[in-house]
């Protein structure tokens, strides 16, 4: 989701190809301001996020912290205001821990059931809601995912907004999202050969995931609570003066990872 508060489910998203395609194509061409509300089934709290998405950054605060990923070049800047702290990771950093973490973890390969349940609103807003289903193992896994039926964006940008793409690990579940959000008006465009417009997806407005696993249910939230159009205030986006650089928690556990790999030194003593 950024290291020390909960994010969608970070803000580092993108498949390669697409990160390619934000040096020439702005991500947000009019600015987007979403505040949303997480709710997190271990701590049993809910936690008030403000995204602001423009031009190819999205900068999010929560509390005393921000964090700004910056698309164009391909980094995360997190500001811990209350700690006096700061750092910067570039987002191919945060990727190779993922690639070795999924080592450890194999993909799984369950199949998904998929039904549209109707309309709703939230955040005043028309909203489409599909949910999807699976079992893996022994468990059960519901999510039910609900879209605006106004706003549209690119794939990049939804990807952006959700965190369901580069550096992470690939989930099969990202593809059920995706489907789910994808504007089913497809556009023709007016030239003369005719060619496809992008495909478009809409804004998602809340998104629910719950597993069931041994008689046990956990299950988070995510729902958008306010949609405007406001840029950040320049206060959240300035390191103080006199902040420290630190190394930030993708840097921590790279750097772990690598000593776990490196083979212990051999010992030149005398047997």
């Amino acid at each position: 989701m950024a290291a020390g508060f909960v994010l969608w489910a970070t803000l580092l998203c993108f498949a390669p190809a697409t990160a390619l395609c934000a040096a020439e194509r702005v991500l947000f061409p009019k600015a987007l301001h979403i505040t949303r509300e997480l709710s997190d089934p271990v701590s049993q709290k809910t936690t008030r996020i403000d995204e602001y998405c423009h031009g190819n950054r999205i900068v999010s605060v929560s509390g005393t912290r921000t964090a700004i990923a910056d698309y164009g070049k391909g980094e995360l800047t997190e500001i811990d205001f209350a700690a006096g702290t700061y750092s910067v990771t570039k987002f191919e950093a945060i990727a190779r821990v993922h690639e070795k973490s999924a080592i450890a973890a194999p993909a799984s390969r369950n199949e998904w059931r998929v039904q549209a349940k109707g309309g709703t609103v939230i955040a005043s807003r028309p909203a489409d809601t599909s949910e999807a289903e699976s079992d893996d193992n022994g468990s059960h896994r519901v999510i039910r995912i609900s879209s605006d039926r106004q706003l549209t964006m690119s794939r990049g940008a939804v990807e952006a907004v959700m965190g369901i793409g580069y550096p992470h690990r690939h989930d099969p579940s990202a593809d059920v999202v995706l489907g789910a959000l994808r504007s089913h008006d497809r556009r023709v465009a007016s030239n003369a050969a005719g060619a496809e417009v992008a495909d478009e997806y809409h804004l998602p407005l809340e998104q629910v995931v719950r597993f069931d696993v041994g008689g046990e249910t956990v299950e988070t939230r995510n729902i958008v609570v306010r949609l405007g159009d406001e840029l950040p205030s320049a206060d959240v986006l300035t390191i103080p003066p006199g902040a420290k650089l630190v190394e930030s928690k993708a840097v921590a556990v790279q750097r772990l990872l690598d000593e776990l790999d490196r083979p212990p030194a051999r010992s030149h003593g005398n047997d």
